[in-house]
């Protein structure tokens, strides 16, 4: 079985947006506990509710397009002469207010790189004066505040902000505010690419999961049917070849259709009713209006591959399959439900390694904790695992 994410990149991913207005009310909450009361420090603080429209960029990750959009919205709401943002080659981007005597200070960015850098490292807010070694009579600017992004224990960015005298506790508590609410939004782009690449990972592992018995018992019923009905065996190896392409091509998406994923499950099914004969019996009962649902890749298919395994090769009689999927109002359920031998009553199957520990794991991730896998079975009676997805939720989609 795979390791489960880490819980801080999971609740990271699973904050969201939240995490953002959550980070300023904490914001406004520690405010109030250091006293800072009067109106025009309120009125400062308010501004930083309209300076985080723009830190969501962020979560896209820190480029030159992005530093700019987050400094043009810091520099217009919060009252700084200017500010700029560098990443750990130098300066990625610098903004200055409209009219103020700063718009030419980017031409000292470079040269300010060692000294902001090295304020950086500190992992501290720190007071720097600009042009301290080499003055610039044309250039106004008196101070530097310099707070480092920090993405775990490192830094990963620093917030320069700049004034035109020497800053007070209010400008100095702000530019620490601001960077760690730009510090939150890399933080849950570091943890949903964690996430993403996890769920190629698992979604790999299922596809190496089909079993090598399974294609060479494929190919033997393929070749027995070369003799006796080679229109058979030539139609199995197109389907065959069809499906391998799709079972080991390298995953461009953790999403598909739900009709999809029902033709790859039908493909699977063909070759399985070749090899069991009339010992399998396979009904499908899917809602039409659920066919453009969004679902997991390979969330089905592993579902009914347990099933034909657990329920009808271990049972050595016959048996059915029922794949039903059905439109519950802004909910799509969908059932695998097979009447063999059963799961023991002994083993919790979503414990034990293999795909149906790996496809619960992704409803969770995806769809929140009440979307795992929902499994009834006794031994001798059967087994049927639901899924319930929701119709739409943002950010999933088939591509």
């Amino acid at each position: 079985m795979l390791p489960a994410m880490p819980w801080e990149a999971t609740l990271l991913v699973q904050l969201g947006a939240t995490a953002l207005a959550a980070a300023f009310v904490f914001v406004l909450l520690r405010r109030q506990r250091h006293s800072f009361g009067t109106l025009e420090e309120r009125a400062t603080l308010r501004t930083l509710a309209f300076a985080t429209s723009a830190i969501g960029t962020l979560r896209q990750g820190l480029s030159t397009r992005s530093a700019q959009r987050v400094l043009r919205a810091i520099v217009t709401h919060t009252g700084v002469t200017a500010a700029a943002l560098y990443d750990p080659n130098g300066p990625l981007a610098f903004q200055a207010a409209a009219g103020s005597p700063a718009d030419r200070h980017h031409r000292h960015l470079a040269g300010e790189r060692l000294a902001v850098l090295a304020a950086a490292a500190s992992q501290r807010l720190q007071l720097w004066r600009v042009h301290a070694d080499v003055p610039v009579p044309s250039c106004r600017l008196h101070s530097g505040v310099v707070a480092p992004l920090l993405v775990g224990d490192r830094v990963v960015a620093a917030l320069v902000t700049y004034h035109l005298e020497a800053p007070g506790p209010s400008a100095l508590q702000i530019a620490g505010d601001l960077a760690e609410l730009l510090a939150t939004q890399l933080r849950l782009q570091q943890a949903e690419e964690q996430q993403a690449a996890l769920a190629r990972s698992e979604l790999r592992a299922l596809r190496a999961q089909i079993a090598p018995h399974f294609i060479y018992n494929t190919l033997t019923t393929i070749a027995a049917f070369v003799r006796v009905d080679p229109d058979r065996a030539r139609e199995l190896l197109h389907e065959f070849a069809d499906f391998t392409r799709r079972a080991f091509r390298d995953p461009a998406s953790e999403f598909t259709t739900l009709a999809d994923e029902l033709v790859y499950v039908h493909q699977y099914l063909l070759f399985e009713q070749a090899r069991f004969g009339d010992r399998l019996t396979v009904r499908y009962g899917v809602d039409p209006e659920v066919l453009s649902t969004v679902v997991p890749t390979l969330v089905v298919q592993p579902l009914v591959e347990n099933a034909v395994k657990h329920g009808i090769e271990s049972d050595r009689g016959r048996g059915t399959i029922v794949i039903s999927a059905e439109d519950q109002d802004d909910e799509c359920w969908i059932e695998v439900r097979d009447d063999g031998a059963g799961i023991p009553e002994a083993v919790e199957p979503l414990e034990q390694p293999g795909a149906l520990g790996n496809i619960d794991r992704r409803l969770r991730h995806t769809f929140g904790a009440g979307h795992g896998l929902d499994i009834a079975s006794r031994p001798g009676g059967g087994t049927s695992v639901r899924i319930r997805v929701p119709k739409y939720r943002p950010g999933v989609k088939a591509s």
